[in-house]
């Protein structure tokens, strides 16, 4: 999610209680963290929850029924927790995928032959006589789908090497839930609230407003479908004037083609439902794969001492599964576009429920560019950042690496999401396939800075300002990062002149209206 820039307004709200008094100091330890999972109050409620029992009874079978949960073997809660887990997210791919399905109908206004496509490749799969694997050094993927898109139908020895790359990418997908699950077995964090129906927001299991959100996404599909034929990437220069002061040039963007950029209520509003058809239901699980990071430089710190910077929030999801598993954290979030700062307030009302959230920390929300931010130097102990770099070119990245820097307090935190980047594909046995999707990704989806992306160097990019590469992590198309602030700046920084690659025709953009 993009939100970048220069130098903009802001705009603080304080949500939240605090209270210096209630601390709540995590204890590290195994069998502390597996009794967490187990017995997450994000796993679904227990009986007496939905049950009209009378108020006198409540307490005594309540006490009976945490009993008989405590006499559970822990195999026994452990394969539950498993059960719940995998119901959740196979019904969730399953959901997704046909989503996707609907959503590549609705947009089919190529010249693909969806139809002969599909058969080639059911031939593929399903012909009896044994096909050898394509070695992926020898994958010819990108030429193949390139070639399609101009309409040339697929011949069997193509569409089953396009068969063998899907089938590749669903067993990431797969392979990324079971990290999950041990992660949640292993009481990493939390079962998340939103794969719970009891915890999940309404929004996600009630059929009336799933629906609605399914419909209005597919009829913005057909929109998107139309911009994409025509290549209208930056129809949001005919509103919007750049201006670095306010939203730079490189911000005005349909990226992905998506209606209204990141400006407009309609755009955050189906923003998390897009992402998850097109990543099959995987994306919240990609994000999570910071949260083991988070995990270990949290045991025995005292969360409502700790302060976090999420930047370029979006609609606040990954930071809703931050304060899930640590609610006493004091929190800011910044973003640049206002719609999407109050999808961000709406996430993460459930805090506000004091019942669930006794101790929750404040929230702060805060518009402004991320580029040059209106907080003091070190002032926060982490910093986390989710799916922002791959839309900003080279000098504006730098400009907020810098500023990741500078607000982190020395010995801080950067906690990192972003898409996975070319030679990544190699952890997942397909270096040469997945580097050639890489580079028409962003063809396909208007991302002019996502190839340039795709080829930096982050390690060497954070370590320019004293951010030092800790751990990494591969999730599908995704990879999380954890940095730590050196105690002492470095004497060998060297100050790089920025360049800007592949910045996209502005010519002819006119004032603001």
């Amino acid at each position: 999610r993009a939100s970048a820039s220069r130098r903009g307004r802001a705009r603080l709200a304080s949500r939240g209680v605090t209270d210096a008094s209630r601390r709540v100091v995590g204890v590290p330890g195994r069998i502390d963290r597996v009794a967490r999972a187990v017995a997450s109050p994000s796993l679904p409620s227990g009986p007496l929850d939905s049950l009209p029992v009378p108020d006198f009874l409540r307490g005594p079978l309540g006490d009976i029924v945490r009993n008989v949960e405590t006499a559970l073997p822990d195999d026994a809660k452990r394969a539950l927790l498993r059960t719940q887990y995998t119901s959740a997210v196979g019904l969730r791919l399953a959901f997704f995928l046909t989503q996707g399905v609907l959503s590549s109908r609705v947009s089919g206004r190529s010249n693909i032959d969806g139809a002969a496509a599909a058969a080639a490749i059911a031939k593929a799969v399903l012909d009896p006589a044994p096909r050898a694997k394509i070695p992926d050094e020898k994958s010819n993927l990108g030429n193949i789908v390139s070639n399609a898109a101009d309409g040339r139908a697929l011949t069997d020895d193509e569409a089953a090497e396009v068969s063998q790359f899907l089938e590749q990418h669903l067993t990431c997908i797969v392979n990324l839930f079971r990290a999950e699950l041990e992660h949640l077995e292993n009481g990493t964090y939390k079962f998340p609230y939103d794969l719970n129906p009891a915890t999940a927001p309404t929004e996600q299991w009630n059929p009336a407003q799933v629906l609605a959100i399914a419909s209005d996404t597919l009829s913005d599909q057909a929109k998107v479908a139309d911009r994409r034929n025509a290549k209208r990437g930056q129809e949001l220069l005919d509103t919007f004037g750049p201006d670095p002061t306010r939203y730079p040039a490189y911000y005005l963007q349909n990226f992905h083609y998506q209606t209204d950029g990141w400006l407009s209520a309609d755009s955050a509003r189906l923003y998390d439902f897009q992402v998850e058809t097109l990543f099959l239901g995987s994306a919240d699980t990609m994000r999570r794969q910071a949260l083991p990071f988070i995990s270990r430089w949290m045991a025995g710190r005292d969360a409502s001492d700790t302060k976090v910077l999420d930047v370029a929030s979006g609609t606040g999801r990954f930071l809703t599964f931050v304060r899930d598993n640590w609610p006493e954290l004091d929190c800011t979030a910044v973003e640049l576009s206002p719609h999407y700062l109050d999808a961000v307030r709406k996430s993460n009302e459930r805090f506000e429920d004091v019942a669930t959230y006794p101790r929750a920390g404040p929230l702060k929300l805060v518009e402004a560019n991320c580029e040059k931010m209106p907080f003091d130097d070190a002032s926060f102990d982490a910093v986390t950042n989710v799916y922002l770099f791959h839309e900003m070119p080279k000098e504006a990245r730098r400009n907020a690496a810098r500023e990741f820097a500078r607000v982190l307090k020395p010995g801080g935190k950067l906690f990192f999401v972003d898409s996975a980047q070319v030679g990544d594909g190699k952890a997942l046995g397909m270096e040469r396939a997945f580097d050639q999707a890489l580079k028409r990704f962003p063809q396909f989806n208007h991302e002019p800075y996502y190839r340039d992306y795709s080829l930096t160097n982050l390690e060497e990019l954070f370590g320019e300002f004293g951010l030092v590469l800790e751990e990494s992590t591969v999730a599908w198309v995704s990879k999380a990062w954890c940095f730590t602030k050196r105690e002492t700046p470095s004497k060998d920084v060297e100050e790089v002149e920025p360049v800007i690659v592949e910045a996209p025709d502005l010519s002819g953009a006119g004032a603001a209206r």
